[in-house]
Protein backbone atom coordinates (compact mmCIF):
# COMPACT_ATOMS: atom_id res chain seq x y z
CA UNK A 1 0.00 0.00 0.00
CA UNK A 2 1.84 3.41 -1.17
CA UNK A 3 1.73 6.04 1.69
CA UNK A 4 -0.93 8.28 0.50
CA UNK A 5 -3.38 5.72 0.62
CA UNK A 6 -2.09 4.35 4.55
CA UNK A 7 -2.72 8.24 5.32
CA UNK A 8 -6.35 8.05 4.23
CA UNK A 9 -6.90 4.87 6.17
CA UNK A 10 -5.35 6.37 9.24
CA UNK A 11 -6.92 9.76 8.87
CA UNK A 12 -10.23 7.90 8.98
CA UNK A 13 -9.28 5.57 11.90
CA UNK A 14 -7.95 8.53 14.00
CA UNK A 15 -11.63 10.11 14.25
CA UNK A 16 -13.18 6.95 14.36
CA UNK A 17 -10.68 5.74 17.23
CA UNK A 18 -11.38 8.79 19.21
CA UNK A 19 -15.24 8.06 19.35
CA UNK A 20 -14.79 4.50 19.84
CA UNK A 21 -12.37 5.63 23.06
CA UNK A 22 -15.48 7.79 24.15
CA UNK A 23 -17.74 5.37 23.99
CA UNK A 24 -15.70 3.27 26.49
CA UNK A 25 -14.92 6.16 29.16
CA UNK A 26 -18.76 6.69 28.90
CA UNK A 27 -19.46 2.94 29.88
CA UNK A 28 -16.81 3.13 32.40
CA UNK A 29 -17.68 6.04 34.03
CA UNK A 30 -21.71 5.51 33.77
CA UNK A 31 -22.74 2.04 34.74
CA UNK A 32 -22.29 0.66 37.85
CA UNK A 33 -20.00 -1.59 39.22
CA UNK A 34 -21.46 -5.09 38.84
CA UNK A 35 -24.07 -4.13 36.58
CA UNK A 36 -24.81 -7.63 34.33
CA UNK A 37 -22.30 -9.30 36.53
CA UNK A 38 -19.83 -6.46 34.43
CA UNK A 39 -17.43 -6.34 37.38
CA UNK A 40 -15.20 -2.85 38.70
CA UNK A 41 -13.83 -1.47 35.31
CA UNK A 42 -13.53 1.91 37.34
CA UNK A 43 -10.65 0.93 39.74
CA UNK A 44 -7.25 -0.55 39.49
CA UNK A 45 -7.09 -3.22 41.45
CA UNK A 46 -4.35 -4.24 44.03
CA UNK A 47 -4.56 -7.84 43.13
CA UNK A 48 -2.75 -8.51 40.02
CA UNK A 49 -5.18 -11.34 39.24
CA UNK A 50 -7.79 -8.93 39.72
CA UNK A 51 -6.30 -6.28 37.46
CA UNK A 52 -6.00 -8.73 34.68
CA UNK A 53 -9.41 -9.54 34.74
CA UNK A 54 -10.12 -5.76 34.70
CA UNK A 55 -8.11 -5.20 31.57
CA UNK A 56 -9.76 -8.26 30.06
CA UNK A 57 -13.18 -6.53 31.11
CA UNK A 58 -12.11 -2.82 29.67
CA UNK A 59 -10.43 -4.77 26.39
CA UNK A 60 -13.89 -6.41 25.98
CA UNK A 61 -16.15 -2.93 26.18
CA UNK A 62 -13.43 -1.56 23.85
CA UNK A 63 -13.64 -4.11 21.26
CA UNK A 64 -17.45 -3.85 21.46
CA UNK A 65 -17.48 0.09 21.31
CA UNK A 66 -15.49 0.00 18.37
CA UNK A 67 -17.73 -2.41 16.77
CA UNK A 68 -20.80 0.04 17.67
CA UNK A 69 -19.05 2.92 15.91
CA UNK A 70 -18.07 0.79 12.72
CA UNK A 71 -21.39 -0.71 12.20
CA UNK A 72 -23.34 2.42 13.27
CA UNK A 73 -21.39 4.58 10.42
CA UNK A 74 -20.69 1.37 7.88
CA UNK A 75 -16.82 1.76 8.45
CA UNK A 76 -16.14 -0.34 6.02
CA UNK A 77 -12.44 -1.73 5.65
CA UNK A 78 -12.21 -3.06 2.68
CA UNK A 79 -14.28 0.53 1.30
CA UNK A 80 -12.33 2.29 3.44
CA UNK A 81 -8.71 0.81 1.64
CA UNK A 82 -9.92 0.88 -2.03
CA UNK A 83 -12.07 4.16 -2.22
CA UNK A 84 -11.24 6.21 0.72
CA UNK A 85 -14.62 6.87 2.08
CA UNK A 86 -16.87 5.13 4.00
CA UNK A 87 -21.07 5.65 5.09
CA UNK A 88 -23.84 4.08 4.27
CA UNK A 89 -23.99 5.90 0.74
CA UNK A 90 -20.49 3.39 -0.28
CA UNK A 91 -21.59 1.63 -2.98
CA UNK A 92 -21.08 -2.56 -1.41
CA UNK A 93 -22.35 -5.85 -2.53
CA UNK A 94 -23.50 -9.01 -1.08
CA UNK A 95 -22.18 -9.11 2.55
CA UNK A 96 -18.60 -8.37 2.81
CA UNK A 97 -19.02 -5.09 4.32
CA UNK A 98 -19.80 -6.66 7.02
CA UNK A 99 -17.12 -8.87 7.63
CA UNK A 100 -15.30 -5.09 6.87
CA UNK A 101 -17.10 -3.50 9.59
CA UNK A 102 -15.98 -6.11 11.82
CA UNK A 103 -12.17 -5.68 11.51
CA UNK A 104 -12.43 -1.79 11.21
CA UNK A 105 -14.29 -2.27 14.98
CA UNK A 106 -11.67 -4.48 16.06
CA UNK A 107 -8.60 -1.86 15.01
CA UNK A 108 -10.58 0.98 16.30
CA UNK A 109 -10.27 -0.93 19.79
CA UNK A 110 -6.78 -0.53 19.89
CA UNK A 111 -7.15 3.19 20.65
CA UNK A 112 -6.27 6.90 19.14
CA UNK A 113 -2.87 6.82 20.49
CA UNK A 114 -1.70 4.18 18.09
CA UNK A 115 -3.60 5.93 15.08
CA UNK A 116 -2.27 9.18 15.86
CA UNK A 117 1.57 7.94 16.69
CA UNK A 118 1.61 5.71 12.93
CA UNK A 119 0.06 8.75 11.38
CA UNK A 120 2.23 11.13 12.71
CA UNK A 121 5.70 8.55 11.61
CA UNK A 122 3.78 8.70 8.34
CA UNK A 123 3.51 12.56 8.09
CA UNK A 124 6.80 12.80 9.11
CA UNK A 125 8.23 10.46 6.41
CA UNK A 126 6.48 12.49 3.59
CA UNK A 127 7.31 16.14 4.84
CA UNK A 128 10.65 15.83 5.37
CA UNK A 129 12.17 19.13 3.82
CA UNK A 130 15.20 19.18 1.18
CA UNK A 131 16.38 22.95 1.48
CA UNK A 132 19.09 24.29 -0.91
CA UNK A 133 22.04 26.72 -0.17
CA UNK A 134 20.57 29.29 -3.08
CA UNK A 135 23.64 32.24 -1.71
CA UNK A 136 25.37 32.71 -5.11
CA UNK A 137 28.35 34.07 -3.76
CA UNK A 138 28.50 30.33 -1.55
CA UNK A 139 28.01 28.16 -4.61
CA UNK A 140 30.61 29.70 -6.57
CA UNK A 141 33.43 29.20 -3.79
CA UNK A 142 32.00 25.99 -3.20
CA UNK A 143 32.32 24.92 -6.54
CA UNK A 144 36.02 26.39 -6.93
CA UNK A 145 36.91 23.86 -4.06
CA UNK A 146 35.63 20.96 -5.65
CA UNK A 147 37.22 21.62 -8.71
CA UNK A 148 40.39 22.29 -6.50
CA UNK A 149 40.18 18.64 -4.94
CA UNK A 150 39.83 17.09 -7.96
CA UNK A 151 42.64 18.39 -9.45
CA UNK A 152 44.87 17.42 -6.42
CA UNK A 153 43.20 14.46 -5.13
CA UNK A 154 43.65 16.18 -1.72
CA UNK A 155 40.67 17.42 0.50
CA UNK A 156 41.00 21.07 0.35
CA UNK A 157 39.30 23.49 3.53
CA UNK A 158 39.36 27.37 3.02
CA UNK A 159 41.40 29.71 5.82
CA UNK A 160 39.05 31.14 7.61
CA UNK A 161 40.54 34.09 6.56
CA UNK A 162 38.52 33.11 3.22
CA UNK A 163 35.42 31.75 4.34
CA UNK A 164 32.34 34.31 4.67
CA UNK A 165 32.05 36.61 8.04
CA UNK A 166 29.62 35.46 10.12
CA UNK A 167 27.84 37.95 12.37
CA UNK A 168 26.43 37.73 15.91
CA UNK A 169 22.90 37.44 15.32
CA UNK A 170 20.90 39.90 18.05
CA UNK A 171 17.87 37.89 18.11
CA UNK A 172 19.77 34.81 19.05
CA UNK A 173 21.46 36.52 21.84
CA UNK A 174 18.50 37.53 23.45
CA UNK A 175 16.66 34.00 23.18
CA UNK A 176 19.78 32.65 24.87
CA UNK A 177 19.07 35.43 27.88
CA UNK A 178 15.66 33.54 27.97
CA UNK A 179 17.36 30.15 28.90
CA UNK A 180 17.67 29.12 32.59
CA UNK A 181 20.10 31.23 34.54
CA UNK A 182 22.28 27.80 35.01
CA UNK A 183 22.57 27.49 30.89
CA UNK A 184 22.77 30.84 29.56
CA UNK A 185 26.33 31.48 30.05
CA UNK A 186 27.19 27.84 28.56
CA UNK A 187 25.04 28.54 25.49
CA UNK A 188 26.38 31.80 24.90
CA UNK A 189 29.93 30.45 25.08
CA UNK A 190 28.41 27.91 22.37
CA UNK A 191 27.17 30.44 20.37
CA UNK A 192 30.29 32.82 20.13
CA UNK A 193 32.65 29.46 19.50
CA UNK A 194 30.19 28.24 16.27
CA UNK A 195 30.51 32.47 15.25
CA UNK A 196 34.42 31.92 15.37
CA UNK A 197 34.46 28.77 13.10
CA UNK A 198 32.17 30.88 10.65
CA UNK A 199 28.80 28.46 11.34
CA UNK A 200 26.30 31.10 10.43
CA UNK A 201 23.51 29.22 13.43
CA UNK A 202 20.26 31.21 15.48
CA UNK A 203 18.60 30.11 17.96
CA UNK A 204 14.95 30.06 17.17
CA UNK A 205 13.48 29.14 20.38
CA UNK A 206 14.31 28.75 24.11
CA UNK A 207 11.84 29.50 26.38
CA UNK A 208 8.12 28.82 26.41
CA UNK A 209 5.50 29.66 28.46
CA UNK A 210 2.94 27.30 29.74
CA UNK A 211 0.57 29.07 27.61
CA UNK A 212 2.52 29.37 24.85
CA UNK A 213 2.96 25.73 25.07
CA UNK A 214 -0.97 25.40 25.22
CA UNK A 215 -1.27 27.54 22.33
CA UNK A 216 0.98 24.95 20.14
CA UNK A 217 -0.27 21.49 21.66
CA UNK A 218 -3.65 22.97 20.23
CA UNK A 219 -2.75 22.87 17.04
CA UNK A 220 -3.92 20.27 15.02
CA UNK A 221 -6.16 19.08 17.63
CA UNK A 222 -8.82 22.44 18.55
CA UNK A 223 -7.02 24.92 16.04
CA UNK A 224 -6.74 24.44 12.36
CA UNK A 225 -3.02 22.78 10.90
CA UNK A 226 -1.31 19.76 11.74
CA UNK A 227 -0.11 18.36 14.48
CA UNK A 228 3.65 19.96 15.58
CA UNK A 229 3.99 18.52 19.03
CA UNK A 230 2.93 15.79 21.52
CA UNK A 231 3.81 17.63 24.68
CA UNK A 232 1.36 19.48 27.13
CA UNK A 233 1.89 22.29 29.06
CA UNK A 234 4.52 21.11 31.25
CA UNK A 235 5.67 18.41 29.45
CA UNK A 236 8.14 20.03 27.27
CA UNK A 237 11.91 21.08 28.87
CA UNK A 238 11.60 24.29 26.88
CA UNK A 239 8.79 25.10 29.81
CA UNK A 240 11.26 25.44 31.83
CA UNK A 241 14.36 26.80 29.93
CA UNK A 242 15.93 23.99 29.46
CA UNK A 243 15.82 23.83 25.48
CA UNK A 244 16.37 25.52 22.19
CA UNK A 245 15.80 25.03 18.64
CA UNK A 246 17.85 26.04 15.87
CA UNK A 247 18.40 26.75 12.18
CA UNK A 248 21.61 28.08 9.91
CA UNK A 249 21.15 31.28 7.98
CA UNK A 250 22.02 32.19 4.60
CA UNK A 251 22.06 34.61 2.16
CA UNK A 252 24.05 37.51 4.67
CA UNK A 253 22.19 36.14 7.02
CA UNK A 254 18.28 36.64 6.22
CA UNK A 255 16.97 33.59 5.22
CA UNK A 256 16.68 30.50 7.58
CA UNK A 257 17.15 26.67 6.36
CA UNK A 258 17.09 23.73 8.07
CA UNK A 259 19.15 22.08 5.19
CA UNK A 260 21.41 19.43 7.28
CA UNK A 261 23.24 18.89 4.36
CA UNK A 262 24.47 22.76 3.66
CA UNK A 263 28.20 23.49 4.45
CA UNK A 264 28.19 27.31 4.83
CA UNK A 265 31.75 27.77 5.78
CA UNK A 266 33.07 25.68 3.80
CA UNK A 267 34.89 22.94 5.57
CA UNK A 268 33.83 19.71 3.90
CA UNK A 269 31.39 19.18 7.17
CA UNK A 270 27.84 19.58 7.67
CA UNK A 271 27.61 22.53 9.74
CA UNK A 272 24.14 21.46 11.23
CA UNK A 273 26.40 17.98 12.40
CA UNK A 274 29.65 21.02 13.79
CA UNK A 275 26.26 22.38 15.77
CA UNK A 276 25.18 19.36 17.44
CA UNK A 277 28.40 17.94 18.33
CA UNK A 278 29.07 21.10 20.05
CA UNK A 279 26.24 20.86 22.28
CA UNK A 280 26.74 17.41 22.44
CA UNK A 281 30.17 18.09 23.98
CA UNK A 282 28.82 20.11 26.46
CA UNK A 283 26.15 17.56 27.47
CA UNK A 284 23.43 18.10 25.62
CA UNK A 285 20.63 15.90 24.36
CA UNK A 286 19.46 16.34 20.63
CA UNK A 287 16.19 15.22 19.12
CA UNK A 288 17.38 13.69 16.14
CA UNK A 289 19.10 10.76 18.15
CA UNK A 290 15.05 10.02 19.29
CA UNK A 291 14.04 6.18 18.93
CA UNK A 292 10.94 7.71 17.71
CA UNK A 293 9.71 11.26 17.00
CA UNK A 294 12.61 12.76 15.61
CA UNK A 295 13.06 16.20 16.19
CA UNK A 296 16.49 17.55 14.32
CA UNK A 297 16.32 21.23 15.25
CA UNK A 298 16.18 20.50 19.04
CA UNK A 299 18.61 20.49 21.84
CA UNK A 300 18.51 19.99 25.72
CA UNK A 301 20.20 19.83 28.63
CA UNK A 302 17.97 18.00 31.58
CA UNK A 303 20.34 17.58 34.41
CA UNK A 304 18.94 14.65 35.21
CA UNK A 305 14.98 15.99 35.73
CA UNK A 306 11.86 14.54 34.03
CA UNK A 307 9.47 16.85 33.24
CA UNK A 308 7.29 15.68 35.74
CA UNK A 309 9.12 16.47 38.53
CA UNK A 310 9.94 19.78 36.96
CA UNK A 311 6.48 20.26 36.57
CA UNK A 312 6.25 19.41 39.90
CA UNK A 313 8.53 21.50 41.42
CA UNK A 314 6.91 24.36 39.36
CA UNK A 315 3.47 23.54 41.30
CA UNK A 316 5.24 24.06 44.39
CA UNK A 317 6.81 27.09 43.82
CA UNK A 318 10.21 25.93 44.35
CA UNK A 319 11.12 28.80 41.94
CA UNK A 320 14.01 31.10 41.70
CA UNK A 321 13.42 35.31 41.49
CA UNK A 322 13.30 35.04 38.09
CA UNK A 323 10.31 31.97 38.40
CA UNK A 324 12.92 29.49 36.80
CA UNK A 325 12.74 25.66 39.18
CA UNK A 326 15.78 25.47 41.29
CA UNK A 327 18.36 23.22 40.02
Amino acid sequence: METDALIVLLTILLPLSFIAERITNLIKLFIPDGFLGLGNVRYKEDDPIMEKKRERRIFAISLISGELVSFSLKADLFAIINQGTFGWTTPTTGYSWIIGCLFTGFFLSWGSKFWHDLLEILLEMKNIRRVNVKAKTLEVKQKEVEVAEKASEQPVTLPVEAKPEVKEDKLSLNRIKMLHPKLRQEVEQIYRELVKQRIPVRITDTLRTFKEQEALYAIGRTKPGSIVTKAKPGQSYHNYGLALDFCLLTNDGREATWNRAADLNLNQKADWDEVVALFKHYGWEWGGDWASFKDYPHLQKTFGFSTAKLLDMHSNANVDSEGYVKI
